[in-house]
């Protein structure tokens, strides 16, 4: 099984940049080619969505990363049930953090739901102190920039 791409605010801000880094190109291109999912929660989305221009941004990226007909979608949001909810609200407590990590624990809670995920983030430290609650997960990381 090949784990997931997942990508925090940072991880989706890169996705939305009309000129993404080179490096973050090339990490999309390769996973998506392998076959690879790409996920953002969509609490990220939430994240990542401040103002107008930046709704914007975000909405071109998700839109132009849409499924043709008949093909799986190269990047998917993840929506949040009440199963998936619990899921984050085990991984904070087990991390002894607070609300002010509820989207990377949503990011680190998608891991989780994959046996493990390459994370896309400004955050390594936070990503991995939160991973340390689900330590069944292989959760790495890598820079958004």
């Amino acid at each position: 099984m090949t784990l997931p791409v997942v990508l925090d605010a940072d991880g989706l801000d890169a996705l939305a940049d009309p000129s993404p880094p080179s490096a973050f190109r090339a990490l999309l291109r390769e996973a998506l080619d392998r076959g690879r999912d790409v996920l953002v929660p969509a609490v990220v989305c939430a994240e990542a969505c401040r103002g107008p221009a930046r709704t914007r941004r975000v909405e071109t990226a998700l839109a132009r990363h849409r499924p043709t007909r008949g093909q799986r979608p190269p990047v998917t949001v993840v929506d949040t049930d009440f199963g998936f909810a619990r899921q984050v609200g085990a991984v904070l407590h087990g991390a002894g953090a607070g609300s002010a990590d509820l989207a990377d624990a949503h990011v680190v809670a998608v891991c989780a739901r994959r046996g493990g995920g390459l994370v896309i983030t400004s955050d390594p430290d936070d990503i991995v102190r939160l991973a340390a609650a689900v330590p069944a997960a292989r959760v790495v990381t890598r820079p958004a920039r």
